[in-house]
């Protein structure tokens, strides 16, 4: 007789069975997940430097590219000791794939010498083949293109020494490269100085904002001291007011006034219970600046001054912001007046939640703020947007109409909430990119809303086929295997 612990003939059949078992159900499991993968294919990107993510900008991009774009790879070091480099070379590789795979219109070749594809409209195109280089070519049709060569080592930062890449900035450069190919100018956006603004010049509260928009979006910010202009230059596509704390002068409002009237774009985000002036101009385009900080009780972020947004109206720049928490800190109210002119068009942008109200005193925990008989309580108007007619268009095809767009906050456009590049892959950075879309007259970004779909199940024959087998054997097998289990422990 065999001891308790010995295997006797009947419990190694017994446990090759359960194997069996396990081994049939696992293969049929594995078939039918790659015949859902073949039907809907997803990738998700897991990875800490999100290597195979892209921005919106740049999806945005590609999404609308309607030129050919040829991209030569020359991965060759030549003489380079930079141990970084065959790394950055590698995140690269993995961009430019994410970028072929995003469009058509996209081709990605390596330079191989004498076997390199299309080897003769590259020779045709480029003269040298230095190391370590991008080679872009577009193609417009009727013979027109357009080139640009890159080092491989401006797209990232690296340690020569270790070969640790710290930071890849390819994908904005490569993004703004390929519209330069285009023939897109830049756009240039001046920023009114003199009054103790916020300027992008300022790299401790406007570096992350600025650089993005000049990576992605091709502006160029110049400074403008309205007290030494008559008029705003020509070439301006934005006039940018950022957080003033001193009063402008009347000289400075009529310069403003005249751009706007001759079809120019104004951004302006306040100091909460700051008076300068601007705010008897802008109630001249039917926008009031309010003495007062917005409070709300149930839709805020660490205190009720730093305002969580979820109420937005219909405008073209909030076409993205459905069911979006959006961050507004130290936000007075911005309210539309009446309309003077029916072909004006004024829309309240955002609104805080229904229980929030205009805080005209101190909101410190010993002033013990609430709302008294004087203050409004209800939906505060947080940003409005104004779109007229221009009595004296500079141009007939783009300044039209003059465009206004009034915060009550600066933060949104500050380090304070954009801390890094990351934030512009979300709705905090893509709806203040959209604004300046939506002033310089661009296309917003669009990031759809979740919906829920159904997608019926459409499988080939050789599919069904292989399902039909799943079905009729492995689950056959499975349940005989639950029946010899069960018959075997119920012997012993």
């Amino acid at each position: 007789m065999s001891a308790p612990g010995d295997w006797g003939r009947s419990r190694r059949r017994l446990a090759w069975v359960h194997f069996g078992i396990q081994i049939v159900v696992l293969l049929g499991l594995l078939l039918m997940l790659n015949l859902l993968a073949q039907k809907f294919p997803k990738r998700w990107d897991m990875t800490s430097r999100r290597t195979y993510a892209l921005s919106a900008m740049a999806e945005d991009l590609l999404s609308s590219l309607r030129y050919d774009v040829e991209i030569w790879v020359n991965v060759n070091p030549g003489l380079s000791e930079d141990k970084s480099l065959p790394n950055g070379m590698n995140i690269m590789g993995n961009m430019l794939e994410e970028f072929r795979r995003r469009t058509d219109h996209v081709k990605v070749y390596a330079y191989v010498g004498a076997n390199t594809p299309r080897l003769d409209v590259f020779q045709q195109t480029f003269s040298g083949v230095p190391p370590a280089t991008l080679f872009l070519r577009a193609d417009f049709g009727n013979g027109r293109t357009n080139k640009k060569q890159i080092d491989i080592a401006d797209l990232y930062q690296g340690d020569a020494n270790t070969g640790e890449v710290t930071v890849f900035k390819g994908e904005p450069i490569l993004v703004q490269a390929i519209r330069d190919l285009g023939g897109e100018t830049k756009r240039i956006v001046y920023e009114s100085e003199g009054h103790r603004e916020i300027l992008t010049a300022d790299v401790r509260k406007m570096s992350t904002l600025a650089n993005f928009l000049r990576l992605n979006e091709g502006v160029e910010f110049r400074r403008l001291p309205l007290a030494e202009y008559k008029t705003v230059p020509v070439d301006a596509d934005l006039l940018m007011i950022l957080a003033p704390e001193q009063p402008f002068l009347d000289h400075e409002l009529e310069v403003i006034k005249e751009y706007l009237e001759r079809g120019g774009s104004l951004l302006v985000a306040v100091v909460p219970k700051v008076r300068t002036g601007l705010e008897r101009l802008l109630e001249e385009y039917n926008v009031k600046v309010g003495e007062n900080i917005v409070l709300d009780p149930q839709r805020y972020s660490q205190n009720q001054a730093n305002l969580v947004v979820t109420d937005f109206n219909i405008h073209p720049v909030n076409r993205n912001m459905m069911n979006v928490q959006f961050l507004m800190p130290r936000c007075c109210t911005i309210d539309p007046m009446p309309r003077r002119d029916n072909s004006w068009t004024i829309t309240p942008l955002a609104q805080a939640g229904p229980n929030s109200w205009e805080e005209k005193g101190g909101i410190s925990p010993s002033d013990r703020p609430k709302p008294d008989p004087d203050e409004r309580v209800g939906n505060m108007k947080l940003i409005v947007a104004v779109e007229k007619p221009a009595k004296f268009p500079m141009d007939q095809d783009k300044h039209k109409m003059a465009r206004i767009d009034v915060w009550g906050t600066a933060f949104p456009f500050t380090n304070d909430l954009l801390r890094s590049g990351v934030d512009f892959q979300h709705e905090q950075g893509q709806y203040v990119v959209n604004h300046f879309r939506w002033l310089m007259n661009r296309e917003q970004l669009l990031t759809p809303p979740k919906q829920m779909s159904v997608k019926p199940l459409k499988m080939s024959a050789q599919a069904i086929d292989q399902l039909g087998y799943v079905i009729k054997w492995g689950f056959t097998a499975f349940a005989i295997g639950l029946g010899l289990l069960a018959w075997f422990v119920r012997r012993k």
